[in-house]
C-alpha cells in the first residue's frame, strides 16, 4: 500500500514537473523574441547614410516596448512559478487553462512590436495601446482563474498552504487585471499615461508584493494589539 502511495506521489511529481517544464520553455521562448523586434542597422540599408548613432536612437521606442514586455514576461513567470509551486496535482481544467495562459505568452511578441512601431503614430497609438494592455488583462483574469480553480474550487494546494497566505496571494494577484483594465481606461484620455501606468504595474509587481502585504497585515494586527493594551492598562 505505501509502494502503491510513493508511486501515485512520484507520478503527481512528475505531471507538475512536465507542466512546468513546457511552460518554462514557451516562456524562454517568448522573452527570445522580444528582441527580434528591434531592427539592427545594416550597411546596406537604404537609409544607412543617416549613421549608425541616429539608427539606433530613432529605434527608442521599440526599446520601450521590450523593456515593458521583457519586465512584465518576468512577473508573469514569477507569479506562474510561485504558484505552481504551491499545487500538488493537476487536473484537465489546469492543463487547460494554463494552455489559454501560454497561448497569450506565446502571442505577447506581436503587440510588442506593434507598440514599438506605432507609439509615435498620434493617431494609431491607443489602438497599439488597447492591443498590448488588452493582452496582460486578460491575461490576469486567466491567471486568477486558474488561481481560484485550484486554491478554492478543487483544493490541489498543498497543506502548509495557510488560509491566510491563500487570502495574500489572492489580493496580490487580484489587484492585476484591475490596475490593467485601469490603464485600458486611461488609453482612451492619453495613450501615454496608459504606458506610464504600464511601467508602475511593472515596478510594482517586480516588488515581493505578497511579502508586503502580509507585512502590512502584520503591522496593523500588532498595532490593533498594542491599543487593546494600552486601554486595559
Amino acid at each position: 500500500m505505501q509502494q502503491q502511495n510513493a508511486g501515485a506521489s512520484l507520478e503527481r511529481d512528475r505531471d507538475l514537473g512536465r507542466v512546468e517544464a513546457f511552460s518554462d520553455g514557451v516562456f524562454a521562448f517568448a522573452a527570445t523574441l522580444l528582441a527580434l523586434s528591434i531592427h539592427i542597422p545594416r550597411l546596406e540599408d537604404a537609409d544607412a547614410s543617416a549613421g549608425l548613432q541616429q539608427l539606433l536612437v530613432e529605434q527608442w521606442p521599440s526599446y520601450i516596448a521590450f523593456a515593458l514586455s521583457f519586465a512584465n514576461v518576468g512577473i508573469v513567470w514569477t507569479n506562474h512559478h510561485l504558484m505552481f509551486s504551491y499545487l500538488v496535482r493537476t487536473d484537465r481544467v489546469v492543463l487547460s487553462l494554463n494552455l489559454l495562459l501560454l497561448m497569450l505568452v506565446a502571442f505577447l511578441p506581436v503587440p510588442t512590436a506593434v507598440l514599438g512601431s506605432w507609439i509615435v503614430s498620434g493617431r494609431d497609438r491607443p489602438t497599439a495601446v488597447l492591443l498590448y494592455g488588452g493582452l496582460f488583462f486578460v491575461f490576469g483574469i486567466l491567471h486568477n482563474a486558474l488561481w481560484w480553480y485550484v486554491a478554492y474550487r478543487a483544493g490541489m494546494t498543498r497543506r502548509d498552504l495557510t488560509p491566510r497566505e491563500r487570502r495574500t496571494l489572492t489580493r496580490a494577484w487580484a489587484a492585476g487585471p484591475v490596475l490593467y483594465g485601469l490603464c485600458l481606461a486611461l488609453a482612451l484620455v492619453d495613450p501615454r499615461l496608459s504606458i506610464a501606468g504600464f511601467a508602475v504595474i511593472a515596478i510594482l509587481y517586480l516588488l515581493p508584493t505578497p511579502q508586503l502585504f502580509a507585512l502590512a497585515q502584520r503591522t496593523r494586527r500588532n498595532r490593533r494589539e498594542g491599543h487593546r493594551g494600552t486601554r486595559t492598562l
